[in-house]
């Protein structure tokens, strides 16, 4: 009696549990970053204090945005930075001479971010270089003038990361004539591991930012969000309850949830105990969270209610309150209808 073979199909190999986690928290890093780089006005913040004030004249932050889907995604691509914003060149700020010349080219500058919540195990002047030279290839390749790209690194580590780059190591050791020949590529550096929590503090013009930069700097801490909640929300607290607030706010909040490992009971316990001082604020929590599952349930009683809305704002002088009270609808969701549509118009 002949024997039958069983044919074992071979296992596909598993991804540890140790890599998996790894994987999610780099993401929950990454989520909120690319969050906050998708609101125009936070980027703008960033950039007005950290880029070097005698080079800001040139740029014409009016112009601020971050490129479309398509744009971003070609880049990516391209590039593989986690963010690129571009703005115009202020040409009035050239000297004359130079605005004389005939032919002169239509500059940009491009903001390439690069986010790192670990040490990386490359030197990071040559990945940021990488991505500057992608940029420009791409501008060569579509026949437009080279942007002016500049790097923005942002680290918020476990562990301290002492960036010593090339030119630094060797540049007691060479005289200037080999100094040219050794790369010195040029990036603007956010460190928030090496920062104190007193020195972000004083960051008084980076106003709400103040508290992601708390939240990225003691993200890899495992009780922080439980036992230091307050540390955060002393900086929110003072920002007006604006609809762009609430984007902001329901990002951070959700970020420090999944750090924090805290079922989402505990962790609301926990927000309304530290908010319980400050009801501006706590209203934010309750209609970030409660209004938004409530609209989630009844996704087409919404649509109806925001065409409504849309057409009392664009047909009469009514106030929030009183379109609200028209219509039984929430207050703080009339006021994201009304954002939503000024912002549709100024972009028109």
């Amino acid at each position: 009696m002949e024997k039958t073979i069983k044919t074992v199909k071979p296992r596909k190999p598993s991804i540890p549990k140790s890599a998996k986690s790894k994987l999610r928290r780099n993401k929950d890093h990454d989520t909120f970053v690319r969050g906050i780089l998708g609101i125009n006005s936070l980027v703008l913040k960033i950039l007005l204090h950290f880029i070097p004030k005698k080079i800001q004249p040139y740029m014409d932050f009016s112009t601020l945005k971050i490129f479309n889907d398509t744009q971003v995604n070609n880049k990516l691509k391209l590039v593989q930075a986690d963010s690129i914003h571009e703005c115009a060149m202020n040409v009035s700020e050239l000297p004359e001479d130079i605005r004389q010349q005939d032919k002169l080219p239509i500059f940009r500058f491009c903001f390439l971010w690069e986010h790192k919540s670990s040490k990386p195990d490359e030197p990071i002047e040559f990945q940021v270089e990488s991505y500057r030279q992608g940029i420009i290839r791409s501008d060569l390749r579509n026949q437009q003038i080279p942007s002016i790209v500049i790097p923005l690194l942002l680290y918020h580590g476990a562990e301290k990361w002492d960036k010593k780059l090339l030119y630094e190591l060797v540049k007691a050791f060479l005289p200037p004539d080999l100094l040219e020949y050794v790369p010195h590529p040029k990036y603007i550096e956010i460190d928030l591991q090496a920062m104190s929590e007193q020195e972000i503090e004083d960051l008084i013009d980076l106003k709400e930012l103040r508290a992601a930069f708390i939240a990225l700097k003691h993200a890899h801490e495992e009780d922080f969000f439980k036992h230091d909640m307050k540390k955060v929300f002393k900086f929110v607290q003072e920002i007006p309850t604006e609809y762009l607030f609430q984007e902001f706010f329901k990002m951070l909040l959700e970020y420090m949830q999944r750090r924090s490992k805290m079922e989402k009971e505990e962790f609301d316990n926990i927000v309304e105990q530290n908010l319980e001082e400050d009801m501006a604020t706590k209203r934010i929590f309750k209609t970030t969270f409660e209004v938004a599952e409530e609209r989630a349930e009844a996704r087409g009683e919404a649509k109806m209610l925001r065409k409504a809305i849309v057409l009392l704002l664009q047909t009469s002088t009514f106030t929030n309150s009183q379109i609200a009270k028209a219509l039984e609808a929430n207050e703080a969701f009339v006021a994201t209808v009304r954002q939503e549509l000024m912002t549709v118009q100024q972009q028109a």
